[in-house]
């Protein structure tokens, strides 16, 4: 019974506080916190009039919607956020006019609202309004400074408005607080990349990589980033790492093919163009059995060949373009069939398909190259 009176005592006085917080701040918020709280405590005055102890699971319910919640919230106040400005937001989620004249309100009511300033900045963004956003976001991390992802997104924004350098100092100073933070890591890597600042994010990928080593998306990054400079070696081991981490992410195994064609290694080459044709992504299907038809052009198999291109061209009618551009495949062009255009199921991104052109570019220098040493070789012994 003496426990019972403690924790009416306690209830009762959370009561009262959110009372008093109701009457001085006009915050109606409370009143949902009062009637949770007055449902714990008619409950536990009905346990106290027949004199009995609650069991365990009413116990539990009666802390939790007289104390735990009530205190919660109160807890997330000092830290910005109001329960009434959550459920007014809830409500006008679907009405973004409505939704932004609350949330203005809010901010005018209480400058330094978390939640408020956190949405408008959303608004602003889903309405391409990147200034405000950016400035929204800025107010977000004044009053949270330990919002990490915000951090991330307004880097993003900042990088989306071409203020490169206020973005990469942005996630270097974020990263030099909270180094392990893989979110910022791979952000600043990106960055780096897209500015064709390449041995920068090599740096940001690899420090990444102590804090995160199981994670495909650093190998990846940083075979692409060795691609782009031509640092064929070192692109190869780490698409080798990627795929052996995640099996799934193809465009390692048509990277890699590419790789091995480039050094003519063309037995590896084949091995993972065969991996590709068999994946979920069309483009990557398409350019491996291009990449194979190359191959067999190569070994003089011209009929595989024609197969093969033949088999792209059905699964991406725009390869033709590819092979129509492409002197390897002259040889067999007139026998190329053309088909109707068709939209294609892809998910390769910009930068995925940079990479791919960049090795299919560098192949096919490397290739000519290759061929006139190899015409003048041949020139030289017929002299001899």
């Amino acid at each position: 019974m003496v426990q019972i009176i403690i924790f009416s005592i306690l209830v009762i006085s959370t009561f009262i506080y959110t009372f008093a917080k109701l009457i001085k701040e006009n915050n109606s918020g409370y009143v949902y916190l009062l009637s949770l709280e007055f449902i714990g405590i008619i409950i536990d005055f009905i346990f106290i009039f027949i004199k009995k102890s609650p069991n365990l699971l009413i116990l539990s319910f009666i802390y939790l919607v007289s104390v735990i919640i009530p205190v919660l919230f109160l807890i997330l106040e000092k830290k910005n956020i109001y329960l009434d400005e959550i459920i007014n937001i809830a409500r006008s989620k679907n009405n973004k006019n409505e939704l932004k004249k609350k949330l203005l309100l809010n901010i005018e009511r209480r400058p330094n609202s978390y939640t408020s300033h956190k949405m408008l900045a959303k608004l602003y963004e889903e309405n391409e309004e990147k200034e405000k956003a950016e400035g929204e976001y800025l107010k977000v991390i004044n009053i949270n400074p330990k919002d990490y992802d915000t951090y991330c997104k307004l880097a993003e924004i900042l990088h989306e408005n071409k203020k490169e350098e206020e973005s990469i100092q942005l996630l270097q100073n974020l990263l030099s607080t909270k180094p392990e933070f893989y979110k910022a890591s791979k952000l600043l890597g990106n960055i780096l990349y897209d500015n064709e600042r390449y041995k920068e994010a090599i740096v940001v990928y690899n420090e990444a990589l102590k804090y995160s080593p199981a994670e495909y998306e650093l190998y990846y990054f940083l075979g692409m980033t060795y691609t782009m400079l031509n640092d064929f070696q070192n692109a190869r081991e780490y698409y080798k790492k990627a795929a052996t981490i995640n099996s799934l992410k193809d465009i390692s195994n048509l990277n890699l093919g590419q790789i091995y064609l480039i050094f003519r290694e063309y037995d590896e080459a084949e091995k993972y163009f065969y991996e590709c044709i068999n994946c979920e992504d069309e483009k990557i299907q398409a350019n491996g059995y291009l990449y194979l038809a190359k191959i067999q052009i190569i070994k003089k198999d011209l009929n595989k060949a024609i197969q093969y291109v033949n088999l792209a061209i059905e699964i991406n009618p725009n390869a033709i373009k590819q092979v129509e551009d492409d002197y390897t495949f002259s040889i067999i062009i007139g026998k190329i069939k053309t088909q109707k255009s068709k939209e294609v199921q892809s998910k390769l991104t910009q930068k995925e398909l940079e990479t791919i052109n960049h090795l299919g570019k560098t192949y096919d220098v490397v290739e000519n190259l290759t061929y006139n040493i190899d015409l003048k070789q041949e020139e030289k012994e017929r002299d001899y």
